[in-house]
């Protein structure tokens, strides 16, 4: 879809190849509903899921990567519409500083943290992340909880990629500029992630910063690259090395 980060602010998408030469924007009246009617499933199935406690949101995330998957072979657009082109080693090293920054400082030694410890609830945010993982990492079967975790990772994030990255945060940019855009798919990436979550107010809403944040280098790769696998790549990288600090490093405070 772009090969350069300042080239297409508002990108042109082919019709059909029946339709000839002509063209549609892609702002098109389509385009407008179904993102419309993917950030209203998305909030309807997010409020049901604090409701219930349940990640009925998943129902959300199945319709919009259909969309997305369906969007090229019913238009006759290119795979590069939803992030599928080559180039991922010269995609990389131009975002390489955004995936590392957050993969080996933000993962490490979370700025949230930083805030929570400085506030005197640090403690209390530890437990609450480090809950989610029930593993116990020095015993055979810990570990292969943790392979199988690691596993699920590698599925869970591209498909996040895919929900907010390639559809959310793509196509509000051609609406309200991608600066915005990064930001409010980030948000709601960070909110799909508080479901089920229990704790005080401040523990729950440092997380779902913490979570923000991520969002926010994730999107800022995808907006620098429009690269679905150097995305995925940046975002797995950063859910290993955070589970393995939480299993290393913060479990045992």
């Amino acid at each position: 879809m772009r090969e350069r980060a300042t080239s297409y602010s508002t990108p042109t998408l082919p019709t059909p190849a029946h339709a000839g030469a002509a063209t549609v924007t892609a702002h098109d009246r389509r385009q407008r509903i179904e993102l419309i009617a993917l950030l209203a499933l998305l909030l309807v199935t997010l409020a049901g899921s604090f409701a219930k406690g349940q990640d009925i949101y998943v129902f959300a995330y199945i319709m919009t990567i259909v969309v997305a998957i369906g969007g090229p072979r019913r238009h006759g657009r290119p795979w590069s519409a939803i992030g599928l082109k080559g180039g991922f080693g010269a995609d990389l090293r131009r975002v390489w500083y955004l995936a590392g920054l957050d993969a080996l400082v933000f993962q490490l030694l979370p700025p949230t943290l930083i805030v929570a410890v400085v506030l005197g609830y640090g403690g209390d945010l530890v437990h609450h992340i480090t809950d989610r993982l029930p593993m116990d990492p020095v015993s055979a079967a810990g570990l292969a909880a943790i392979g199988g975790f690691l596993a699920l990772a590698l599925v869970l994030t591209l498909a996040e990629e895919i929900v907010f990255r390639v559809i959310i945060q793509e196509r509000l940019a051609w609406f309200i500029g991608t600066p915005a855009a990064v930001v409010v798919a980030a948000v709601l990436f960070g909110v799909t992630h508080a479901v089920g979550a229990s704790g005080s107010p401040q523990v729950v809403l440092s997380d779902i910063a913490g979570v923000t944040l991520d969002g926010i280098f994730f999107g800022a790769i995808y907006a620098k690259t429009h690269n679905l696998a150097v995305t995925w790549a940046a975002h797995y990288a950063a859910d290993v090395v955070g589970i393995l600090a939480l299993l290393t490093i913060y479990r045992p405070i």
